[in-house]
């Protein structure tokens, strides 16, 4: 297991936000197979009453080489050289409620734990965060949810 993280920027914007997706990637050590049963890769997880659609699953697998195949979420047994990677993208859910009426300070907290990016939270949550990247710019957040 080289890492198990969430996903970045990967949510279904909402009032109430979507759960995150979840990044798993396993490197093989010695030459192996593998089988693959996942789903959820080829439709993106909906959003209720205004939210947004989430982020679908992907599965790549990365070779020694540097070469990556993205692979579908069913995957039959298949030789796999030690130094392989399987890099696992989980799905992340839609959102619940109109984004723009998300509260900006649970917006600003996203960015503060590295959930969402400043750009993120500016075009889909239409908060603005200030220059120093530790406040929300209320006067500009309210201009571009009047904009909107």
């Amino acid at each position: 297991m080289l890492r198990y993280e969430l996903r970045d920027d990967a949510v279904g914007a909402g009032a109430a936000r979507g759960g995150l997706g979840a990044i798993r990637e396993f490197m093989m050590l010695t030459p192996g197979g593998a089988s693959v049963e996942g789903e959820g890769h080829r439709y993106r997880p909906w959003g209720f009453e205004g939210g947004e659609a989430g982020v679908p699953a992907k599965l790549d697998l990365i070779m020694p080489t540097g070469t990556i195949e993205a692979l579908p979420s069913k995957v039959p047994h298949r030789a796999v050289p030690a130094g392989a990677r399987f890099v696992c993208y989980g799905p992340a859910g839609g959102g619940y409620g109109a984004p723009l009426v998300r509260e900006p300070d649970a917006v600003l907290d996203d960015v503060l734990d590295g959930l969402i990016s400043a750009d993120t939270a500016a075009a889909r949550f239409g908060v603005v965060i200030a220059a120093d990247g530790q406040h929300v710019d209320n006067a500009a957040t309210a201009a571009m949810r009047a904009a909107r």
